[in-house]
């Protein structure tokens, strides 16, 4: 019988604990951030913040901060996909983008259930009953992006930002057929996420022109760009060997376009957002990941930058503080209407601080340690155990 000593075995444990990485995490920590203050607007009206200067890219970059979670998202779930594919067959994606579909369900559901009571319970709440039922089962089901898109002047307006959620899940759905079905044509595969890519960046733009700027913004194909970005990185990673030698200038040249494109709304809209910058933010955005992915030192500006505690720590909550920043924002607005703007909005990020640590605590890390451990399982040949990814874990 072999014995472990005591100083082994924790060291073992820890090799096989699943890593996530700081500087992923610190992208997305700055991108909710932007997509928090893009929507302080309920709280602080623009009318009433005065001349923000150069300050003002950090409250109207909401979109380009979702472009970000695309990007990664799609890059993240592909990796998993293929590894998971490669180990143990179609069961591998399969089980996986189940327990990462329980996994945000279960948040989403916390968050409709108290919209619900609230609802019924909160007097200034005065939309009408059947409105909101229809607004939270469109939103379970993720339907919700072409809900509002029909149904502008009706839906719910305190959980209109989970239309991004849906055209995430609906667009990876499509994907995880895609690497089903071409599982043994992986260039196949590759070269239609590329069509597609192009395509798509030429329709949203198109979209944007012909339809206006709100249903190219519901619309699942209009964009999808930014997530295929990131699925292309993946399927090409392995192929860019040579543009990844350099992590650290790689990484360094990729944050200067990805906060250009952050500093850029201070000048220009949606237009640009829609034609230029959308794109150029996308393919910024993979090129972070993909330096991210070289195994290098982690000594660069960058590195720091990303790997800033504050934005870790915003990164690894950002799904709950998306989901739980506008109903609270709009719930402290009706309850204050006649409170100057600064202490509204204290109240509000106050609030929003206690809200996301709990629910962080008592409903999304219990999650997702289950899906965790089941995605582990499913992750196994017979006879042989395959430790979680560290895509796999921050997907």
């Amino acid at each position: 019988m072999t014995v472990v000593s005591d100083t082994v075995a924790p060291a073992r444990r820890r090799a096989r604990r699943p890593e996530r990485s700081a500087v992923l995490d610190g992208v997305r920590g700055l991108a909710i951030l932007l997509v928090v203050l893009s929507h302080s607007w309920k709280v602080w009206p623009e009318d009433r913040r005065g001349d923000l200067g150069s300050f003002a890219a950090l409250f109207a970059s909401g979109s380009v901060a979702v472009s970000i979670f695309f990007v990664i998202t799609g890059f993240l779930v592909t990796r998993t996909f293929t590894a998971r594919l490669d180990a143990v067959g179609p069961v591998g994606p399969l089980a996986w983008f189940t327990g990462r579909l329980l996994r945000i369900s279960v948040q989403v559901w916390v968050l409709l259930a108290a919209v619900l009571l609230a609802s019924r319970f909160d007097p200034t709440d005065v939309t009408p009953a059947a409105v909101t039922r229809e607004s939270l089962v469109s939103a379970a089901t993720y339907t919700w992006n072409t809900y509002v898109r029909d149904n502008a002047l009706s839906a719910r307006s305190d959980i209109g930002a989970l239309y991004f959620l849906c055209i995430d899940v609906q667009v990876l759905s499509a994907l995880l057929l895609a690497v089903l079905v071409l599982a043994r044509a992986r260039r196949v595969l590759t070269i239609g996420v590329l069509v597609l890519l192009v395509g798509s960046s030429v329709w949203r733009a198109l979209s944007y022109q012909q339809d206006g700027w709100f249903h190219a913004t519901l619309t699942t194909t209009t964009r999808m760009d930014a997530i295929l970005w990131g699925v292309a990185a993946a399927l090409l990673a392995d192929r860019l060997v040579a543009l990844r030698r350099d992590g650290d200038g790689l990484l360094g040249a990729a944050t200067l376009v990805v906060l250009g494109c952050v500093a850029s709304t201070a000048f220009w809209g949606l237009e640009a957002y829609f034609t230029v910058v959308g794109p150029v933010v996308g393919a910024g955005t993979a090129l972070v990941v993909l330096a991210d992915t070289t195994g290098r030192p982690r000594a660069g500006y960058a590195d720091r930058l990303w790997s800033w505690r504050p934005f870790v720590v915003l990164g690894r909550a950002s799904l709950t503080v998306f989901l739980w920043h506008i109903p609270i924002f709009e719930a402290v607005a009706r309850h204050t209407p006649q409170w100057h703007p600064l202490p509204r909005t204290l109240v509000a990020a106050a609030l929003l601080v206690v809200v996301v640590v709990v629910v962080e605590r008592f409903v999304a890390r219990p999650v997702t340690a289950l899906v965790a451990r089941l995605s582990a399982a499913s992750a196994r040949r017979p006879g042989r155990a395959t430790a979680p990814t560290r895509e796999s874990v921050s997907a």
